[in-house]
């Protein structure tokens, strides 16, 4: 039986009124590997890739009014699996009945421009992997990151969603906990968002480092030289 079996099998057995957490529990002893997304404290997200991911998507008016509802959902547990791969999120959401929703969220990849710009304007600021995934970098490079149309973070032309619940609409509720699910990930994992729009993380880093290095070799060469080989 397969993955999607299994899970039906577990669903069935465990009621159509079973909570979530009962659900998680079936699934588990059934040997399916979840990772459920579990919101401690008062906020949902606590780092800046965290905030910086939700305020993103509240900021558009295709999304300002349905995705709220998804607050509450993943603040009651209900997102029982997520999944971040190259441009996916995969999630199950608990809702009304007894079998959980599937989602799938597609993120297309950064334009290669912006990433160009982007590097080009980071390479002052960010000296380290640890400064970048801590989001312990200047404000207004935290302003260039979020800039709408510019910046890291995907507009609604970016994004597609699809959710197995009868709701019309495509941004129903399981899919707007699975969004906000994405940011707990994101506090847990920043380097994850590097992965979801197709941004190598070493090259995003690295390139710049070494750049600076290069600079500073050159610099430090031409400081040694005789003062009558020195350009002007």
């Amino acid at each position: 039986m397969g993955l999607l079996g299994r899970i039906s099998t577990v669903c069935f057995e465990s009621g159509k009124n079973a909570s979530g957490r009962e659900i998680k529990s079936g699934l588990g002893k059934k040997g399916i590997k979840l990772e459920p997304v579990q919101v401690r404290g008062r906020e949902i997200s606590r780092t800046w890739w965290g905030k910086a991911w939700s305020e993103n998507l509240e900021r558009y008016a295709d999304y300002d009014n349905r995705v709220p509802r998804g607050r509450t959902y993943v603040r009651s547990g209900a997102v029982l699996d997520l999944k971040i791969a190259p441009n996916t999120i995969t999630a199950m959401v608990s809702g009304s009945r007894s079998k959980p929703y599937e989602i799938k969220i597609g993120i297309s990849s950064l334009d290669k421009k912006v990433e160009r710009a982007l590097m080009e304007k980071s390479r002052a600021s960010l000296d380290s992997m640890q400064a970048l995934l801590s989001g312990e970098f200047p404000s207004d490079l935290k302003d260039r990151f979020f800039k709408q149309g510019t910046g890291l973070f995907p507009s609604p032309k970016e994004i597609k969603l699809h959710c197995s619940c009868p709701d019309w609409a495509d941004m129903c509720k399981h899919v707007a906990a699975a969004l906000y699910g994405t940011a707990v990930r994101l506090d847990e994992k920043p380097e994850l968002f590097f992965v979801l729009r197709g941004i190598k993380i070493d090259d995003f880093v690295g390139k710049m480092v070494k750049r600076e290095q290069s600079k500073m070799l050159t610099r430090a060469k031409a400081k040694n030289r005789p003062y009558y080989q020195r350009e002007g």
